[in-house]
């Protein structure tokens, strides 16, 4: 059988020009100042967002070949508008294009799991302080594993996301506005030393910006505690994924920061939605190189109890664009408490990490991994050296249910294809030839 061909490697004045474009854009990520601005309406702040748009997680596709829990959780978020009375009016109305499905990544945003997000849903409203680059990310309804996230749809989801929009997010743009934005970086930092990866878990850095925004919260009512107040406070007991939300944004700020950049192999995008894996490569601008999803079954991981491969699905996903900063499966050595959700052992976690170096363009000189001597996590991963080596990146990836709702947490492999594809198109192209973005460009 014949190998496969991969990307040539650069050589010559070739090989100057891809490390010196390597050099630019993997400093844009590295350089990147996250600051959480404000929680608003998407409508209001989202680029290209329209009371008829929904947007989704992973590359985009016809509204035909979308199913399962990313489906229901699309119609769900028609009916949660007000833009049908019933399912089958929703599907309706998306099938002849009155309401478009579009992806989140051409509009500045990012989504976690099914990524649904409407005009009226409040996101999270990241800047990056080096670039200038905002990007947004939907609030969870909470910690409930029904949600709209995990692909459930039902009054109760609704109820939970209009307290949420209602309450919940207009007391959190209080608080910001009150500390004049919340710096990132400093608390991923410090979750990374606590234990976190700040994608499958965020325990240490959920608590930070509880303990951040419950002093702010003691500052705003020093006359009484306003209801509104109370809520905020009781969600960020239970709002495990908020903080996961906010490195999604400030992930995609810096990413669209070192997007389009002639000659970069640097990867800026990776996701999925319920049948494709894609990517992004910084040279290649908004170009999607996809290859179908591996089977569930060979997830690795570990499942709450009751549950097993034969009842997960995948419903999509964007947290995926922690991985391309050096987060999530790239730092499974700071995550020790994930071992068994991961890697297997201490030993296998820091293997893994090792791994990720073998395929990444730097190490990242703020975000360091305690248990690797606290070296710089592996940041910017390269689709030359993937295709090369072989190696893909690690990430620590949600279970989801076929029915809907919550499972785990896993490792996840996105297949090899896509990357050996970019690297190809990227030695067969002129230099600029992709390297442009289109923020609201349509599905096909």
């Amino acid at each position: 059988m014949t190998a496969r061909p991969t990307a040539a490697p650069a050589t010559g004045t070739g090989a100057a020009a891809r490390d010196a474009a390597n050099t630019r854009a993997v400093a844009r990520i590295t350089g990147s100042r996250p600051v959480l601005e404000t929680v608003a309406p998407a409508g209001d702040v989202v680029p290209g967002m329209t009371p008829l748009t929904v947007l989704v997680s992973g590359p985009p596709m016809p509204w035909k070949e979308y199913a399962g829990g990313q489906r229901r959780a699309v119609t769900g978020a028609v009916l949660y508008e007000g833009l049908a009375r019933s399912t089958a009016e929703a599907e309706a109305l998306l099938a002849e294009g009155t309401i478009e499905v579009r992806a989140s990544h051409d509009h500045a945003t990012v989504g976690s799991l099914t990524g649904v997000c409407t005009a009226s849903m409040p996101v999270v409203v990241v800047r990056d302080e080096a670039s200038g680059r905002r990007a947004f990310c939907r609030m969870n309804e909470g910690a409930d594993r029904a949600s709209l996230t995990f692909g459930v749809w039902d009054e109760g989801v609704g109820a939970r996301l209009r307290h949420v929009s209602d309450v919940v997010s207009p007391a959190l743009a209080e608080v910001l506005e009150h500390l004049g934005g919340l710096p990132l970086g400093p608390l991923v930092r410090r979750a990374l030393a606590m234990g976190d990866d700040l994608h499958s878990r965020h325990k240490a850095s959920g608590a930070m910006l509880r303990n951040v925004v419950l002093d702010a919260l003691l500052d705003l009512s020093a006359s009484g505690v306003a209801s509104h107040h109370r809520a905020l406070a009781t969600y960020l007991r239970s709002a495990e994924y908020l903080f996961l939300h906010l490195v999604m944004a400030a992930a995609k700020a810096a990413t669209d920061s070192a997007s389009g950049i002639a000659g970069s192999t640097l990867v800026t995008a990776m996701n999925l939605n319920g049948k494709q894996f894609g990517l992004r490569v910084s040279g290649l601008g908004d170009r999607w190189f996809t290859a179908p999803l591996p089977p569930v079954s060979t997830l690795r991981g570990r499942l709450y109890d009751g549950w097993t491969t034969d009842d997960l699905a995948y419903v999509g996903g964007e947290s995926l664009i922690t991985e391309t900063i050096g987060l999530g499966g790239m730092s499974a050595a700071a995550a020790m408490p994930l071992q068994d959700h991961s890697a297997g052992t201490p030993a296998d976690m820091i293997r893994l990490t090792e791994r990720m170096y073998r395929i990444t363009l730097r190490e990242h000189p703020e975000y360091r991994i305690p248990a690797l001597a606290h070296r710089g996590a592996p940041c910017g991963i390269d689709v030359t050296r993937v295709a090369e080596t072989g190696i893909v990146p690690a990430v620590h990836l949600g279970a989801t249910l076929r029915d809907g709702g919550h499972a785990g947490a896993v490792l996840f492999l996105p297949p090899l294809e896509p990357f050996r594809r970019a690297a190809e198109s990227l030695s067969a192209d002129p230099p600029g030839h992709h390297a442009r973005t289109s923020p609201t460009r349509r599905n096909p």
